[in-house]
């Protein structure tokens, strides 16, 4: 028989793997906070990352999207900030995610210095601008670390006026007109200046009617147009105009050939890019949020960027603007057709 002492250590023993095992077993709540609508394939791309970088884990997931697209005026912001704050509150999360810049400016910096952890991702502008470094951006030294969005602008340029065959005297930028349009436009504009590059044209559309009167006008302007987003634009009536339909009229009435920074664009009609997408934003916000819940501080996570991107091209757009195609490049290429 078993002595008395036995069976004591066997019972606290079975009591630690059971409160082991609990613990273990217990979901990590995470809040998650994005600044534009649900359905937005940025969006969807950036949360199916966060996800699968979590697989291993139980996490019970609560979302907010702020709709700053289509409701960019500043009591909206405003008031939807204020609502995502008190939920977030409410909900106590193990960590809060943050997607893209406004969600960034308006919810995560009033938790900044908290017990709070924090993670964010799709980031144009700089970290420091929020207040989001103490230190350095390896050692941010705050309860926030999070991911960077920088697009492979300049690449790009470099890879696609190659593919034209001739001289590319004359570049147009174009994006929807929302407060990270403005931000990566500031910040082509920048680097175009740095380098030299022949910007002539440049134009934020605020409506759909008025970006079909930008690629109007950019015909015979331009050798090549640089297109950033066409989401959040709105018809006549006011009504939502899809990305979707963006870019199919665009094709359809625009012989420029176009450089765009998002796959899916690409896969809908426009030339091609280096792309980055928004599942990696995500993935690595995801690894992040992995080393937090392994007890590493997130102030000594880095603020940094994804891997570089990498080349996407719609065959048969290139095709329709009559361009040969090097064989190494569709090698190396992600291919699409419409």
């Amino acid at each position: 028989m078993y002595n008395s002492r036995f069976i004591r250590w066997l019972l606290i023993l079975i009591g630690i793997l059971f409160l082991t095992g609990n613990a273990q077993a217990t979901p990590k709540k995470i809040y998650v906070v994005f600044s534009y609508h649900k359905g937005l394939f940025w969006h969807d791309n950036e949360f199916k990352g966060l996800q699968d970088a979590l697989k291993n884990r139980q996490c019970i997931y609560r979302t907010f999207y702020m709709d700053t697209k289509f409701h960019p005026e500043a009591s909206w912001i405003l008031k939807v900030s204020d609502k995502a704050i008190q939920e977030i509150k409410e909900f106590h999360p193990d960590i809060l995610v943050a997607f893209d810049d406004n969600a960034c400016h308006f919810v995560l910096t009033h938790f900044l210095g908290t017990s709070l952890p924090m993670v964010f991702a799709g980031v144009n502008r700089k970290p420091e601008e929020y207040g989001f470094v103490k230190k350095n951006r390896q050692h941010p030294g705050l309860n926030v670390t999070g991911v960077l969005e920088r697009h492979y602008f300049l690449p790009s340029i470099r890879l696609f006026t190659g593919l034209l065959g001739k001289p590319v005297k004359r570049i147009g930028l174009v994006s929807d007109s929302s407060e990270t349009s403005h931000t990566m436009i500031t910040n082509f504009m920048k680097i175009s200046k740095e380098n030299h590059l022949p910007i002539v044209f440049f134009k934020f559309a605020y409506s759909f009617p008025g970006w079909q009167e930008i690629i109007r006008e950019a015909q015979g302007k331009v050798d090549l147009l640089i297109i950033y987003n066409c989401e959040g634009l709105r018809g006549k009536n006011n009504e939502e105009v899809s990305s979707d339909e963006v870019i199919a009229w665009t094709v359809h009435h625009s012989r420029v050939p176009e450089i765009t920074f998002f796959s899916r664009y690409v896969k809908k009609g426009f030339l091609g890019g280096i792309v980055l997408t928004g599942y990696y934003q995500g993935f690595y916000a995801g690894k992040k949020a992995d080393k937090i819940f392994h007890g590493v501080p997130p102030g000594d996570i880095p603020i940094n960027r994804p891997p570089v991107g990498t080349i996407a091209l719609n065959i048969d757009r290139a095709r329709a603007l009559g361009l040969k195609i090097p064989l190494g490049i569709l090698h190396s290429a992600t291919l699409y057709h419409q």
